[in-house]
């Protein structure tokens, strides 16, 4: 009877869980439609970074920068995580300025990216704070 009675108390917990306007066959399909607006809005976010790296690269200010911590952003894109990275930023020889950027990250570029590692950067012309790490 104990594994019967654990089913219905995780069924119960579930439709606790489960966001009324969720529920049912409607609200199945309401949840599908949530979903793929949330998942456009992810891949239209990432379509604007691409596009916001490949100008940077090209008309960006060249610079380096020193890394002062890194965080997992709990993002993943094709298996590799997005990260939150502290930077001192020195472009054209001048003072340091600290940043903090989001970038995803290849796995296997994660052993590169750690405090007191210099990296290459592009900066944005016209905003200090926007950069690639390229």
């Amino acid at each position: 009877m104990g594994f019967f009675k654990d089913i219905k108390n995780l069924q119960d917990t579930a439709k606790e869980m489960t966001p009324p306007e969720h529920r049912g066959v409607l609200g199945g399909f309401r949840a599908m439609k949530d979903g793929v607006a949330q998942a456009n809005q992810v891949l239209g976010g990432i379509a604007n970074e691409g596009q916001k790296a490949q100008q940077l690269m090209q008309s960006g200010r060249v610079g380096s920068a020193t890394i002062s911590a890194v965080r997992q952003t709990g993002t993943f894109v094709n298996n590799n995580p997005e990260c939150e990275i502290d930077l001192q930023v020195s472009v054209d020889g001048g003072a340091p300025y600290a940043v903090t950027h989001r970038q995803v990250l290849a796995m296997v570029a994660l052993p590169s990216f750690q405090p007191g590692a210099s990296v290459p950067v592009r900066v944005d012309p016209g905003d200090a704070n926007s950069l690639i790490i390229a």
